[in-house]
């Protein structure tokens, strides 16, 4: 699937085909955001979705607390507001352009005669939304069991994957990010990754700065994972 998942056996290729892709390009309209803009929010009304044509884009949940989580970070080819196709018809979750982007927005009824009119695609999100909800199970059960720079660890390793659509599929991604958008896909404190990542740089597996972190050495932070 087009989005980094935590849980690290699930790839990033490609969910549709490209057949599927000028399908979708065909039912919908070209929308292009800049850094920054918000494409869905949340407890909007849920009227459309997004494929993800280029950029990346981050969708995170406000807590009643005034807290927020990062759900996911979206890659080109990711589908963006599936949620919009529940019985609820309001978006559970806000999506942000990461950096400049550019999607096709396609109207939620005209999804759904798709969906009805090519059961191939409709089985292909099926398998999408499973992967996504076993990466929410890993989540909330295997990572509320660990400590904080072993949560860091399957971060930064899931969102330093070298993507297989890119020109270069061998070379690791940098991370994007700042540390209080780290901080809110492992629930911490911005403060607490902070420290983290200064112990990662000191022991040479990462380089760090507000809104850059580069993975030096993965069998470190593989050997993180195992405490």
């Amino acid at each position: 699937m087009r989005e980094y998942a935590l849980r690290l056996g699930l790839d990033l290729g490609s969910t549709l085909s490209p057949p599927e892709i000028e399908l979708v390009r065909a039912v919908g309209t070209a929308t292009q955001f800049e850094r920054g803009a918000i494409l869905a929010r949340q407890e909007s009304p849920a009227t459309h979705l997004h494929f993800l044509l280029s950029g990346a884009v981050k969708t995170c949940q406000a807590h009643a607390s005034g807290g927020e989580s990062v759900l996911r970070i979206h890659l080109a080819g990711s589908i963006i507001g599936l949620s919009s196709l529940t019985s609820r018809g309001r978006w559970d979750a806000t999506s942000v352009a990461l950096k400049a982007s550019r999607t096709i927005r396609i109207p939620k009824a005209v999804f759904i005669r798709l969906l009805e009119d090519r059961p191939a695609l409709a089985l292909k999100l099926v398998t999408l939304l499973v992967d996504r909800l076993s990466d929410l199970h890993f989540r909330i059960g295997e990572l509320q069991t660990q400590g904080v720079q072993q949560r860091l660890a399957y971060v930064l390793l899931s969102l330093s994957r070298s993507d297989p659509i890119e020109d270069d599929p061998e070379a690791a991604a940098d991370i994007h990010l700042t540390h209080e958008e780290l901080s809110q896909m492992i629930n911490t404190r911005r403060q607490t990754v902070t420290s983290a990542l200064s112990r990662l740089a000191d022991e040479g597996l990462v380089e760090s700065s507000n809104r850059l972190v580069r993975v030096r050495n993965r069998a470190g932070l593989e050997k993180k994972l195992r405490g």
